[in-house]
């Protein structure tokens, strides 16, 4: 089938409770107002987008698990995007989990563009989800160690009516990832925010501190521990102390939260 047939069959099995080892939406009988099914209009680099939405009840930020720490911490690495569907949604930002789904049906080929697919979704929204059609699926489950080992879960169909099962899962979220800085939309966030004075200093900063982070990450992989900073970023990072500290990470997430905590789920069907 073509794309377009395995989207509308795929979101059909979700919607129907048609996908075998689901763990990752509601039950459609029990939350039908949970699962919205967003198309690439919405955020218009993916296939689709699935958002789960799930109530949470108080406003307190429990740190239970290393699972829902960086779900969490997601909201703050990412809060443009989450933000942005939770005031067209409206809903708690802490409701939301974003699943960006790639689509590959017979008529696509399958080559290197796919890894590249799967970075791009999870620098976005820190997972990503592929959706294997029948012939592809069928090679998946031949090559079954390569496919697993994609940072990414693998959804395949069976060829049966609207039945879909999941082949592996990579539930991690991502929270952290090394980022080339846009100056000018920095520039224009600040401007935004009434800072038009010394933004390139201010650019330069935090170009600094990615610069840092991204040494201390690379240090970790080649386990370097000699050469890592330079004497005048020592400096830089001495002087970092006496900068007045942002908010904790409850607090900013709190924060947050209450300011979605009024608004209420509309009928999404």
């Amino acid at each position: 089938m073509n794309e377009k047939d395995l989207k509308s069959l795929f979101i059909k099995s979700v919607l129907s409770g048609h996908l075998d080892k689901n763990v990752f939406f509601p039950e459609p009988a029990h939350h039908k107002l949970d699962t919205i099914i967003k198309n690439e209009g919405y955020f218009r680099n993916f296939d689709l987008v699935i958002a789960v939405i799930k109530k949470r009840t108080g406003t307190n930020i429990i740190y239970d698990s290393i699972e829902s720490y960086d779900k969490y911490y997601n909201i703050l690495m990412r809060t443009g995007v989450i933000s942005q569907f939770a005031r067209t949604e409206k809903c708690r930002i802490d409701w939301i989990r974003l699943y960006p789904v790639e689509l590959k049906s017979d008529n696509d080929v399958l080559d290197d563009r796919l890894p590249n697919q799967i970075l791009n979704a999870i620098l976005t929204f820190g997972r990503s989800v592929v959706v294997l059609d029948e012939r592809h699926y069928k090679k998946a489950k031949e090559l079954r160690l390569a496919f697993r080992l994609l940072p990414a879960t693998i959804i395949g169909y069976t060829g049966s009516e609207d039945r879909f099962e999941i082949f592996s899962v990579f539930e991690r979220v991502v929270t952290n990832a090394i980022f080339s800085i846009q100056k000018k939309r920095l520039v224009k966030i600040l401007h935004d925010r009434g800072i038009k004075n010394k933004t390139d200093k201010i650019y330069q900063c935090i170009a600094n501190i990615q610069r840092l982070t991204q040494k201390l990450a690379f240090s970790e992989l080649y386990q370097d521990n000699i050469s890592v900073f330079l004497e005048k970023e020592i400096e830089f990072i001495q002087r970092l102390v006496d900068v007045p500290q942002i908010p904790s990470e409850k607090k900013l997430l709190s924060s947050l939260i209450a300011q979605t905590s009024n608004q209420k789920l509309t009928d999404y069907f």
